[in-house]
């Protein structure tokens, strides 16, 4: 089942839910909405059954998540979560697919260069290829500009090295795309 609120409605809800009285310029800040966006969107939800107002005095609105609107916000958590999983179960995949080939190409030794998480990624992969008779190293401690800055493995073989950009690689196979 698909989500009934889109990702700024969301924004919204979830800006609520973590706030005991946010008034609409907060949840704009909070939620990187214009005020005027805030309002229609908080309209739109209201009109939906998704939150509701109670007015506290004259200049203060109280803004509640409704039973519906609650549900809603698990479902869309959850659903993020369950596709944030099997992103990383693909590129997993594919990274063992590139280690198990370059590995009957005859590389045995692999360094694994960068900061990003999807150093941990590889490394996860690596660690579950435990049948094949290779060797990796991991060096975190690159000089870079970009804190995210890309992941490279180094395949070695007696004769000779390659260079393999993971982003690179892992957006020509179709799995991760900008």
């Amino acid at each position: 089942m698909t989500s009934k609120v889109s990702e700024k409605e969301f924004a919204v809800i979830n800006e609520i839910s973590n706030n005991h009285l946010p008034d609409q310029r907060t949840i704009a800040d909070r939620a990187g909405i214009s005020l005027g966006m805030t309002n229609l969107i908080i309209k739109r939800l209201i009109g939906k059954g998704y939150i509701k107002a109670k007015q506290l005095n004259k200049r203060k609105i109280q803004y509640l998540i409704t039973p519906k609107g609650f549900s809603e916000k698990a479902n869309k958590s959850y659903n993020f979560a369950l596709k944030t999983i099997n992103l990383l179960k693909s590129v997993r995949e594919k990274i063992q697919e590139l280690i198990e080939k370059k590995y009957n190409e005859g590389f045995m030794d692999f360094t694994i260069y960068g900061n990003s998480d999807l150093v941990d990624v590889t490394e996860l992969a690596i660690k579950n290829l435990s049948k094949l008779k290779l060797k990796y190293a991991i060096e975190r401690n690159v000089k870079s500009d970009d804190e995210d800055s890309n992941v490279i493995v180094i395949a070695a073989k007696e004769n000779g090295r390659e260079t393999i950009d993971l982003l690179e690689y892992l957006s020509k196979t179709g799995v991760l795309y900008w």
